[in-house]
């Protein structure tokens, strides 16, 4: 499986050449399929059956996680776009959910399905 790895909070210059060296070792207990299920479970009982997760990206950072990008979908129109995302910790599985994502992916998916024709 090939796979997108963010690195959070690392310093980059604005200019000239940038070494990027990761020497880290992540035990995976949760599979990236297995997040995406997670999140998609999480926002269907929360928030409703017209978002679902995507495949996610594997972030390395103090904390591992997957990061979940949520999408709205409407049965007519299909995918409208990324309403905002939930990581899942690799280890645990356990979703990070700070205490307004319910309330920010709302807003998205409305901010969304206004644009949606």
């Amino acid at each position: 499986m090939v796979m997108d790895i963010l690195l959070e909070r690392q310093a980059v210059p604005t200019r000239g050449a940038l070494r990027v060296q990761v020497n880290q070792t992540v035990q995976i207990n949760i599979s990236a399929e297995e997040a995406q299920r997670r999140v998609s479970v999480f926002v269907l009982r929360k928030i409703g059956n017209l978002m679902h997760g995507e495949m996610p990206t594997l972030v390395i950072g103090e904390r591992t996680c997957w990061r979940v990008p949520v999408h709205l979908t409407f049965p007519t129109h299909g995918d409208a776009g990324q309403v905002g995302s939930v990581d899942v910790d690799v280890k645990s599985g356990e979703l990070q959910i700070p205490p307004d994502v319910i309330a920010k992916l709302e807003a998205n998916a409305q901010a969304v399905a206004q644009r949606t024709p």
